[in-house]
């Protein structure tokens, strides 16, 4: 899969002042080229990408949150992406058997990279 397509089939949220963002379906963008697009000016994507939460629901159905221009994690990113998760979930029509993942290793264009740490599954955080 190609980066544009794997772009347009999976989808990329945010979350903006405590509140989630999801980007409209089919976005050929990057987080960062979304956010630009939005007016965000320069300086300020960089840094939210630096420091904000962002993810993507896969086109396979899982979950990948991260923070960083290398998909990292820490305690307030995790913190943040399960206060939101129950959200997430309902507007997305997420799978219960969907894999939550935080964090991304960098792998082959075109493929699913894998997450650094797999917490479970959807139905595991929502009764």
């Amino acid at each position: 899969m190609e980066e544009k397509e794997y772009h347009r089939n999976r989808r990329m949220f945010f979350v903006i002042d405590d509140n989630l963002v999801i980007a409209q379906v089919n976005s050929e963008k990057s987080h960062f080229e979304w956010l630009i697009e939005q007016f965000w000016p320069e300086d300020k994507a960089i840094e939210f990408i630096e420091t904000g939460l962002r993810g993507v629901l896969n086109p396979d159905g899982n979950i990948r949150f991260y923070t960083g221009e290398n998909w990292e994690i820490n305690e307030e990113i995790e913190k943040k992406f399960f206060e939101i998760l129950p959200e997430l979930v309902e507007k997305l029509k997420i799978s219960p058997e969907a894999i939550v993942g935080g964090g991304v290793i960098r792998g082959e264009v075109g493929e699913f990279w894998p997450a650094r740490k797999e917490y479970g599954k959807v139905k595991d955080f929502i009764l």
